[in-house]
């Protein structure tokens, strides 16, 4: 078996997915407020939430992808403030697939002290320190969801949290944390007692079950040496954020280090002396990396903008803690630099909001010398966005995707309509395009098409 083929089977194995731990998501909203009155304290709570099916097989060869075919889907976001401006709040979003795999993300669970130029927070929640790494779907601060890689939103870290503004305009942000918890999983479902791998939703990229060598199609079995648990969360992380704002113009930079958000695997690859069986054992590795960048910001009026932002990447050489022996032939990731410049324009006045954006991957990346390489998520890329609600009731928008580097294409189109007084009906198209011709980070997805329709009912 060569060394090409051998990596081709190890390479899709996404370990990051096998820890089940919690995420979080973005829930849209409806809102029913409450206010309670308890001697002199003033509470005000405001409780949300929605609960939908969405269908989308209504075309052929379209949706026909494991889990993606209808999904049951349920948010809940609760938000409460007294009159000491403590603020506590909790965001979940949840689905279940046609393959009954239950994907579940809990975005924001904290509380949070707010005084008259500055706030400490403990939990979880988002840090929105660059504009780049959101709006590109990057995953490189915040976690990502990861339910739907077209809209993959934003997870938050565990920690503790502190923001001061000053009145000459400087703010500068804290962040410490001794708790990790990576990406969740997106329906990688392994058997240890048949050594087996598969994938029960869309997104799910799961290695190969045999590898034909000599004519024979022979089977790999997987094992999977899984970490302890405390050895897994117990991990720090820290960054700051330092900006400064002069009437229209503000500008920010930031650093932090922490664990990477996906985890990486080390394998070992041995077959049987008859051929008939493949062993891959794996082993999950955690790298850190530290992330720095900056972002420049310039309101033209209340309502319309200009930024531009910049990330660098920098992984560590070596994971963190040992790493496992080698007796055969073993596969290590190679951790590489990323480097990305963005910028954009964005109009919103309640009404129409458009949204034009460009990244461009200014790191090097080598796919000849590399064949364990991980694929750019984007490299040249342009975004156009725009929505409009029509009328009280309709509401329509379109997004669209397109690196120019790969060919890679996303388009998304939606049309809602709102009965009252809270139910909403929508229809759209997702598409992926991909160039036949090479291979991309979208090529593996690019069948995870969606025509769908959905109802859903807002509390």
């Amino acid at each position: 078996m060569n060394k090409e083929r051998k990596v081709k089977y190890l390479l899709c194995i996404s370990l990051g997915c096998f820890l089940p731990y919690l995420g979080f998501c973005e829930v849209n909203t409806s809102t029913v407020q409450f206010k309670t009155n308890k001697s002199s304290l003033n509470k005000t709570s405001i409780l949300s939430g929605d609960a939908g099916l969405l269908l989308s097989d209504f075309v052929d060869d379209v949706g026909e992808v494991k889990g993606n075919k209808h999904l049951g889907k349920f948010g809940l976001k609760y938000q409460s403030v007294t009159d000491t401006e403590v603020y506590k709040g909790f965001e979940l979003v949840s689905q279940v697939n046609d393959e009954e795999v239950l994907q579940y993300s809990v975005k924001e669970a904290l509380i949070d002290f707010r005084f008259s130029s500055s706030r400490f927070a403990m939990g979880r929640t988002s840090l929105d320190w660059s504009h780049i790494d959101k709006i590109w779907g990057l995953g490189k601060i915040n976690n990502r969801v990861n339910f739907d890689y077209f809209e993959p939103g934003q997870e938050g870290l565990v920690g503790f949290f502190y923001d001061k503004k000053h009145s000459n305009g400087i703010d500068y942000s804290l962040f410490g944390s001794f708790i990790y918890i990576p990406e969740m999983s997106q329906g990688m479902i392994i058997d240890k007692d048949q050594g087996t791998i598969e994938c029960r939703t869309p997104w799910c990229d799961a290695p190969s079950s045999s590898a034909e060598i000599e004519g024979r199609n022979v089977p790999i079995y997987y094992d999977v040496n899984y970490p302890d648990v405390a050895d897994v969360v117990t991990k720090y992380s820290f960054g700051a954020k330092l900006g400064f704002e002069y009437k229209r113009l503000y500008l920010n930079g930031f650093y932090i280090r922490k664990p990477e958000n996906q985890l990486s695997v080390t394998a070992e690859i041995s077959a049987e002396a008859d051929l008939s069986m493949i062993n891959v054992e794996a082993t999950p590795q955690f790298y850190n990396h530290d992330v720095k960048g900056a972002n420049v910001e310039y309101r033209f009026s209340d309502i319309f903008k200009a930024y531009g932002s910049s990330i660098s990447i920098i992984p560590d050489k070596y994971p963190d803690g040992d790493e496992p022996f080698i007796q055969y032939t073993g596969i290590k990731p190679k951790k590489k630099q990323e480097d990305y410049l963005s910028g954009g324009l964005s109009f919103n006045d309640g009404e129409i909001k458009a949204d034009f954006g460009y990244i461009a991957r200014v790191s090097e990346f080598d796919t000849e010398n590399d064949i364990l390489v991980n694929y750019p998520r984007w490299n040249q890329a342009i975004h156009l966005a725009a929505s409009k609600k029509i009328t009280r009731k309709i509401f329509m928008a379109i997004d669209y995707k397109y690196d120019m580097l790969t060919e890679d294409r996303l388009t998304m189109f939606k049309t809602s309509y709102s009965f009252e007084p809270n139910v909403l009906a929508s229809f759209g198209v997702k598409m992926i395009g991909t160039d036949s011709s090479k291979e991309s980070y979208w090529s593996k997805f690019e069948n995870n098409d969606s025509v769908y329709s959905s109802i859903k009912y807002l509390f």
